[in-house]
């Protein structure tokens, strides 16, 4: 029996939401407030310039409600944050879709 084909339903089904509520809660218990190490890969390679900048620290000042120093960190932090529970909400509906579909076919076994 091979385990990688049992696998590939679970990660399809549960890897992206969970990728993406790890991402946010991260960014809401950074301390946006910090000058600490960054976790941008290109940075951390050495490279002077990251695309997304300030988009952390936005994004946690956005949790904790200060929207101007939100925007002044980058204008796209609060539009993210809305963007990914948009897309979690998204993929828990098609999974509860796929899981009443499941369940139609395993009855008319």
């Amino acid at each position: 029996m091979n385990l990688i084909p049992r696998l590939k339903k679970p990660f399809y089904l549960h890897f992206e939401w969970l990728a993406l509520s790890i991402a946010l809660v991260t960014m809401a218990i950074l301390n946006p407030e910090s000058t600490a190490n960054s976790i941008c890969p290109l940075d951390l390679l050495g490279f002077e310039n990251c695309p997304g900048d300030g988009l952390g620290k936005s994004m946690a000042f956005s949790f904790r409600g200060k929207i101007s120093e939100s925007f002044q960190a980058h204008p796209a932090g609060l539009p993210a944050i809305l963007i990914m529970l948009t897309r979690i909400g998204s993929i828990f509906k098609r999974n509860l879709q796929f899981s009443k579909t499941e369940e139609m076919s395993n009855e008319d076994i």
